[in-house]
């Protein structure tokens, strides 16, 4: 198991996963040039590839475009997050929420736990009001893949992600997807 373990989450931080989801997110894509929001795709390259669901397990996702990839949860009330890894090895987070009305450059603190263990980070509200956390701790991932729950905390809401191990299977069929594509 710890060899599993090992060998995932460092097959997913070699691939340097990023990308956009098919919703409200925003994020790196393949091509410099190229910025998803919401699932549509702007730039020079937009047409070249979409996003894909590759893997589903309860309200877990991985969702590929070309050679990147983000894992995203989907929570009851509308709200999701998101862990993307940036080509350079940066992980970043991204949190929505249907009811969220936040202006671009708006700040909030942001923590998330997962079995006792407290990440904290600054999140800024980009263009389409996500929340956005550059330079998430590589620790956060590892905690993520081999925990069994977690709750995210910004302001007054908060969202309990359940049944982690979801999160490692579909982390686990993103890096399967990624090095059949090579």
């Amino acid at each position: 198991m710890v060899k599993r373990y090992r060998k995932a989450v460092s097959a997913l931080l070699a691939f340097g996963l990023a990308g956009a989801l098919v919703g409200p997110w925003v994020g790196p894509a393949a091509a410099s040039d190229r910025v998803c929001y919401f699932g549509e795709c702007r730039g020079e390259n937009a047409a070249q590839s979409k996003p894909r669901v590759v893997s589903k397990r309860g309200s877990w996702s991985a969702v590929v475009l070309g050679k990147a990839a983000m894992i995203v949860d989907e929570f009851a009330n509308g709200a999701r997050f998101a862990i993307l890894a940036h080509a350079d090895g940066k992980l970043a987070l991204l949190l929505s929420h249907p009811d969220w009305r936040l202006k671009a450059g708006q700040r909030a603190e942001m923590s998330v736990r997962i079995d006792g263990e407290t990440y904290k980070g600054t999140a800024v509200a980009n263009e389409t009001g996500v929340l956005e956390v550059e330079d998430a701790s590589k620790d956060l991932l590892k905690a993520l893949y081999r925990g069994r729950k977690g709750r995210i905390e910004v302001g007054d809401y908060s969202f309990d992600m359940t049944n982690l191990a979801d999160a490692a299977a579909v982390i686990d069929d993103a890096v399967v997807h990624l090095k059949a594509s090579r």
